[in-house]
Parts: structure tokens; C-alpha cells; sequence
């Protein structure tokens, strides 16, 4: 009986530290509850205040949960997180949904107001039987009281730009799509025109196709183009159109690489274009949206979203965890950690957001997991830390996340993941549909291994699904255990290819890393082989698979004169950290010899039309097989197992098999 007193006195306070150590929201809630599980809140700002109390009170003794009943959370204004909502090593903060809940953080409003479209409007006059089924929202039943024009930037276009929210129009949680022409591909301009206002230059294009001549009373057109280079997209605003000379002018201030002639381009918010399911556009003057929905809309959500700030943003904090929730429809970005260490981004998903979906400035050993990402209109994670004045590595992982559907706004140089400084770990990715790369990684001594990549670089040229860029003191990268396959437009409609695309591109003096076991299939194009080297030396091309590739591996030889000038603009940096970077990475003290000068061994080419495009003398090319059998095995695995048929020969040049059944996501 006394031992049964006892447990039971344990358990009471072992309750008792739990409850003090809990909080519970709810979206039934209310403000001025007390937080606990039959009192909850209403709202995160409440259940962060009850947090800063416990600490306050010194009961932080071990783990506090914030738990988040099932429901919507709908933000106006995003949610602060600083160092006085900060955990430690022995009680970190944890803010997740409740055990088998379904939570959402949203920073959408719901829309419930909508009418036929008038049949009065030009749109519908113009096709009676497409007019049927638009709908117009009054945005003023909304709440929102500023209405300002659509503005765009593309990687190409004006920083200042690329400020702006963007809000967009939800059908199912589901993106729609800003009301686009043509529908699909792209049209062409002919040529470049210019003329002078007072002391501002202004340009135009001139188009051969006299149906935007119809768009000439258009409020806001946004165009959207490859101007200038097919690696550089830009949104432009037009001005006016003058239809007698078929001229659209357009507004400076204009995308950095300017204009030439005969390059693609589609318009973007023209109300006349509604003429699909999907398609929506906004109406600045008349504070109105015009929707074609893709369904019957009284049996779907419709949402638009106003969230003009991250949903979260966690600064100067530490050892706090968000689990098991979902996070969606902001106009802005997902979520913004900066200067932060252990913070944990676990099981979540995050969705439907105008621009990117994490970013991570600064900090030490964050980590996101098991994640979805996906519907964004930029990239999904762009991290920049660690020191590589010091190479003191951040510690960041990104495990197990399933990226996708990206770069529906800004079409290049917005990549499922960027990395910027030393030592991030991307590992077990499965990474899709972007028409960008996949990854882009700079620095050093970064990891990518055991991930997926497929159907990226599906419209932008010069790419490759992983992409290095611009600076040969970034070195100590290792890509192995990768799987990187069908790389390149879905359809012939696309951007064709001027320089190419590739499975790893390291452009421009890209030295000094490895490529080692990963597995290249149909992901070369263009110019480009699956791995293509410019300019780059000293990397390691080792025990690779390379199957049904155009070509296997492509260089672009530079000379010492023109490494020399290319990498002025890097000297300053590495003669500020000389001594620490040639006792890091030795082949750096020839930094300006061994031009080209790459190594390809113990590799497997298999139905390849080319093992290599370009290659220079130099490259030391050994111990490499290549198999040309007319049989063609449409499984991945079959063709990995089948190398077991060839094992003495692979075990004479010490290939070793490659992991397959590890790459990808952990199920």
C-alpha cells in the first residue's frame, strides 16, 4: 500500500510539472483562458506570452509544449519569435499539433462574396459563353483597404522589385493562374525601339502579332521574358501600347541585361486573356479580381492571400521546434530564421506562398526535416551560413524533404535549395518540377548526398539540376549517392536550349570537389554533358553511373590568360585568407597553374551517344568502362543490377556498387 502511495504521488507531480509546462491553443478558444487543455487560447502571440511566464516563474525545467488544436490560424500580420521566446539546450520550446490534428497557419482570408461577372463587362461581350462562368470579387469586402499595381521582378529584374507581396488567388488550396498569353510557350518580339521623356530613356518592343493590339485599354500588364539571355527571366510593366506602329512601351525602370530582339516573352494580368479554367487577374482601378474557376466554387474553398510579412520569423533565438504543422497562402515568404541555432523545422508543410518557403540567414545547426515543400513562386530553402572567412561549417541539415513545383513567379536562379558559406548537409531530398535547378550550391565543404533529383531545369538555359557558380576558392563540396535523372523541358513548346543543360554544372572556375556514386540518366542537353565543367580544374569525377545521356561529361577549356582575368575578381578574398585556405585545400598554392586539369576515373558510361564533349589533353581519364548494349532497361534498378554482370571487370578497376536503395526520401 505504501509503494502504491507512493507511484502515485510520483505521477501526480509528474502531472503537475507537465501542466505547468504545457500550453494549449485552440481556434475555439479565447485570449483570456489560462492555456491549459479544457481552457485553451485563441491565438500563438497568447500561447508565446504563457511561454516567457513559465520562464519567468523558473519552472523551465524541462521540455514546454505549445500544443496547437486542430483548425486554421489566420494571420494578417506574421509572427515574431526573439530571444525571449527562447528554449535551452535541457527545455527547448515546442510548438506542434496536437497528437493525430490537422493544423494550419494561414495567411489567407476566406473569400465568401462573389457575383457573376457582369454582363455588361467587356470580357464578357467579348465571349458570352466563357463570360458564363467568371466570377468577379469585390476586394473591398475583403478588409483590404490598399490596392496598388501588380509588381514583379524576376532574377533579372530591379531589387527593389522583389520587395513587393505579391497576393494571389487560392481555388482548393490550390494556386491559380495569373491570367497569362498565350496559354502555353511563348511569343516573340522582333526588335528594340527607343525614345526620350525629359532626360529618361524609354524602350519598347515591337510586336508582329496584332491580337495585343486588343489590349491597348489593359490597366496592368505585366510582361514576363527572357530579354536578354535565356538564363535571365525579368518581369517588365508595360506603359502603353501604340497600336499603330505595334510598340509596346514599357516603364523604367528596366531588368539589368536590357533587350535584344527576337527573344520570348508572355503577358501576364491582361483581363481580355481570361479564357480558361484557372485563370484569374486583378483589377487595381476597380479594386476587383476576375476568376474563371476551374469548378463549381459553392462546393470549394476559395482564399486569397493578404499575409504581406513571413508567417513566422525567428531572430536572435534559439532551441525552439515547429512540428506537425502546416504552413500556407502568405504573399510574402513561409517562414525567415535568422541568426539562430538549434531551431527545428520538423514534419511540416509549407505551401502556396508567393516567394520562398524558408529562408535561413546566419545561425548555427538548424535543421529541417521531413518536410514538404512545394507551390511557391520562388525557391523552397536559400540558406546562407557559416563562415568561410574562418570555414567554421553551420551545422545545418536539410533530411528527408520532398521539394516541388517551384519557381511559378521567378523562373531562374530559384532553386529547390541555395546554400551560401560552409558546411550545410542536404541529404535524402527528392527534389521536382522547377524550371530552374534544383540545388544551388556556393562555398565550401558542403555535403549533398542520397538525394533525388528529376524534371528540373524544364525551361531555363545554362543550368544544371545542382549548379556552382563563379569562384575557385569554393572547394571541398562532396555530391555523392545521388540520383539525377530526366533533366530538361517537359515539352517542345519550351525555351530551346542555347548553351545547355546538365545533372552537376560547375560554371566558371568551379574547382577542387567531388563527384563521386551518384547515378546521371537522360540529364544532358544542349551543349552540355550530364556533368559539364567551365573553365573549372582540380575536380574529381569518380565511380559515377552514367546512363542514356546525350553525352557523359562536357568541358568548356579556359586559358591561363583568361583565368587570370576571370578570377580577378576573387583575389581579394583569397589572398585575405591564404594560409588558412591553402592548409584547407593544398591544390589551392598552384592556384593559377593546372588549368583544366580534371580527373575522370572508375566511372561506368552506359548507352551514351558520347562519353565526352571538349575534353582537353590534359584531363586524366583512367579506369573507366563503357557499355554499349542495344538493351534497354526502363527500371533504374535493373540497370544497377545488371552491372553485377560485368563485377570482374568493375572489381578490376575498383568500381564500387552504389547504394541505390538508399537514395531518396526516407519513407
Amino acid at each position: 500500500m505504501k509503494y502504491f502511495t507512493i507511484i502515485l504521488l510520483f505521477l501526480s507531480v509528474f502531472n503537475l510539472n507537465a501542466q505547468k509546462n504545457t500550453v494549449y491553443v485552440s481556434p475555439d478558444g479565447n485570449d483570456k483562458n489560462e492555456g491549459t487543455e479544457h481552457l485553451p487560447v485563441a491565438t500563438i502571440e497568447i500561447a508565446q506570452q504563457l511561454v516567457k511566464k513559465i520562464k519567468r516563474n523558473n519552472e523551465l525545467k524541462d521540455t514546454v509544449f505549445v500544443f496547437l488544436r486542430k483548425g486554421v490560424y489566420r494571420l494578417k500580420q506574421g509572427i515574431l519569435f526573439n530571444s525571449e521566446d527562447a528554449g535551452t539546450k535541457n527545455s527547448p520550446v515546442v510548438y506542434k499539433a496536437f497528437e493525430g490534428e490537422k493544423v494550419t497557419i494561414s495567411g489567407s482570408v476566406a473569400i465568401n462574396n462573389y457575383k457573376p461577372l457582369s454582363k455588361d463587362h467587356s470580357l464578357y461581350l467579348k465571349n458570352p459563353d466563357i463570360g458564363n462562368k467568371i466570377i468577379e470579387i469585390d476586394l473591398q469586402e475583403t478588409g483590404l483597404n490598399s490596392f496598388n499595381k501588380l509588381r514583379l521582378s524576376g532574377f533579372g529584374g530591379q531589387e527593389a522589385q522583389r520587395s513587393y507581396a505579391l497576393r494571389e488567388l487560392y481555388f482548393n488550396k490550390k494556386p491559380m493562374q495569373l491570367s497569362r498569353w498565350p496559354n502555353n510557350g511563348f511569343s516573340n518580339f522582333t526588335s528594340v525601339v527607343t525614345d526620350k521623356l525629359d532626360s529618361i530613356e524609354l524602350t519598347g518592343i515591337v510586336y508582329e502579332n496584332e491580337h495585343i493590339s486588343t489590349w491597348k485599354n489593359e490597366p496592368n500588364i505585366l510582361l514576363h521574358g527572357y530579354w536578354y539571355y535565356l538564363w535571365a527571366d525579368a518581369y517588365e510593366q508595360v506603359s502603353k501600347i501604340d497600336t499603330a506602329n505595334q510598340v509596346i512601351w514599357l516603364n523604367p525602370p528596366y531588368n539589368h541585361y536590357t533587350f535584344r530582339g527576337n527573344h520570348p516573352f508572355a503577358a501576364y494580368n491582361v483581363i481580355a486573356e481570361i479564357d480558361q479554367p484557372d485563370e484569374w487577374a486583378y483589377d487595381y482601378q476597380n479594386k476587383k479580381i476576375y476568376f474563371y474557376p476551374p469548378d463549381d466554387v459553392k462546393n470549394a474553398s476559395l482564399e486569397l492571400s493578404i499575409c504581406e510579412e513571413p508567417l513566422l520569423t525567428i531572430s536572435g533565438t534559439q532551441w525552439i521546434t515547429f512540428k506537425d504543422i502546416c504552413f500556407e497562402m502568405g504573399s510574402s515568404e513561409g517562414l525567415r530564421i535568422s541568426n539562430s541555432n538549434f531551431i527545428n523545422i520538423d514534419n511540416c508543410k509549407i505551401h502556396a506562398f508567393a516567394r520562398d518557403g524558408i529562408i535561413l540567414n546566419g545561425g548555427n545547426n538548424n535543421t529541417i526535416s521531413s518536410c514538404e515543400i512545394y507551390n511557391l513562386g520562388r525557391g523552397a530553402i536559400k540558406i546562407s551560413a557559416g563562415n568561410r572567412e574562418t570555414l567554421k561549417k553551420s551545422g545545418f541539415i536539410i533530411d528527408n524533404c520532398h521539394i516541388h513545383n517551384l519557381s511559378r513567379i521567378d523562373r531562374t536562379y530559384t532553386p529547390g535549395i541555395w546554400v551560401d558559406g560552409v558546411g550545410t548537409t542536404i541529404t535524402h531530398c527528392k527534389i521536382h518540377d522547377i524550371p530552374s535547378s534544383a540545388m544551388r550550391i556556393n562555398g565550401n565543404d558542403h555535403m549533398v548526398e542520397y538525394n533525388e533529383m528529376h524534371h528540373v531545369v524544364t525551361e531555363s538555359d545554362d543550368q544544371g539540376a545542382i549548379d556552382m557558380w563563379g569562384d575557385p576558392s569554393f572547394r571541398g563540396n562532396v555530391f555523392r549517392y545521388n540520383y539525377i535523372h530526366d533533366i530538361g523541358p517537359y515539352a517542345t513548346d519550351k525555351i530551346k536550349s542555347h548553351a545547355g543543360r546538365a545533372g552537376i554544372r560547375f560554371d566558371d572556375a568551379i574547382s577542387g570537389n567531388w563527384i563521386y556514386a551518384n547515378i546521371f540518366k537522360n540529364c544532358a542537353g544542349g551543349n552540355f554533358g550530364a556533368i559539364q565543367i567551365h573553365g573549372g580544374k582540380e575536380n574529381l569525377i569518380q565511380n559515377n553511373l552514367f546512363y542514356q545521356c546525350s553525352a557523359a561529361i562536357s568541358f568548356t577549356p579556359w586559358n591561363r590568360k583568361f583565368w587570370l582575368k576571370y578570377t580577378e575578381m576573387s583575389v581579394g578574398f583569397i589572398e585575405r585568407n591564404k594560409e588558412l585556405y591553402e592548409a584547407r585545400y593544398p591544390k589551392m598554392k598552384k592556384l593559377n597553374s593546372n588549368m583544366n586539369k580534371n580527373t575522370v576515373i572508375q566511372n561506368v558510361f552506359m548507352q551514351c551517344e558520347n562519353i565526352s564533349l571538349r575534353k582537353p589533353k590534359v584531363v586524366i581519364f583512367e579506369h573507366n568502362i563503357e557499355i554499349n548494349g542495344k538493351q534497354e532497361l526502363t527500371d533504374i534498378r535493373e540497370v544497377v543490377n545488371s552491372l553485377k554482370n560485368i563485377s570482374g571487370d568493375l572489381k578490376k578497376f575498383k568500381y564500387e556498387p552504389i547504394p541505390f536503395e538508399k537514395i531518396g526520401l526516407i519513407k
